[in-house]
């Protein structure tokens, strides 16, 4: 489940206001739309969560459009802190960067520190290791905040030209294929694992 946290480091009413919600995605694939979920609710991050869960009655299932969320930066602006939840290793996700459509791929160890993750000083996670699914397979450190929940979506993009294009097909199935396997089964089919001493 991707969840986040807001955390207030100034005393403003808004910035207040806004640290007593969590913002929390339904794990229906067929839904993944994002609400928002007071604090105070029981709620366990190891946990799936779902629309019909919501407190919120107006916001209580998937047909229910998402409604807008604040962008990183102006939480900040706000003195609000955003905490994402640590996805596992192994995790099917979406990433955006640059001038690229969302583009499939798993987080995974980066081969020389066995490391996927970067976190601040407070352990909170500021940067994912992904393996970018495709022909040929790259990886990179992608910003927390650039990282969603894998979905399907088409394998054409009218913006991709030639060899791209066709990576970003190949990536889109072999993302469908992935979609049922654990996390350690997809760690398995990484191009770049640590090798083994």
């Amino acid at each position: 489940m991707d969840f986040i946290g807001m955390v207030p480091l100034a005393e403003e009413d808004e910035a207040a206001d806004l640290s007593r919600w969590i913002w929390v995605q339904c794990e229906s694939p067929s839904c993944l739309k994002w609400r928002y979920i007071p604090k105070h609710e029981h709620f366990d991050p190891d946990k799936a969560w779902f629309c019909h869960m919501n407190p919120d009655p107006f916001f209580s299932q998937c047909t229910v459009p998402q409604v807008s969320s604040y962008k990183d930066s102006i939480l900040r602006k706000k003195g609000l802190k955003v905490v994402y939840s640590k996805l596992p290793a192994g995790t099917l996700v979406l990433i955006k960067y640059s001038k690229w459509p969302l583009w499939p791929a798993i987080l995974s160890p980066e081969p020389s520190t066995n490391q996927y993750v970067d976190c601040d000083g407070d352990g909170d996670v500021q940067q994912y290791h992904v393996e970018f699914l495709g022909k040929p397979h790259t990886r990179f450190w992608a910003d927390a905040h650039k990282v969603e929940s894998f979905r399907p979506l088409p394998t054409s993009v009218k913006s991709l030209k030639g060899t791209t294009r066709v990576s970003y097909k190949i990536a889109m199935e072999e993302a469908m294929d992935m979609r049922d396997l654990s996390c350690e089964e997809r760690l398995q089919l990484c191009h770049f694992q640590r090798e083994q001493l």
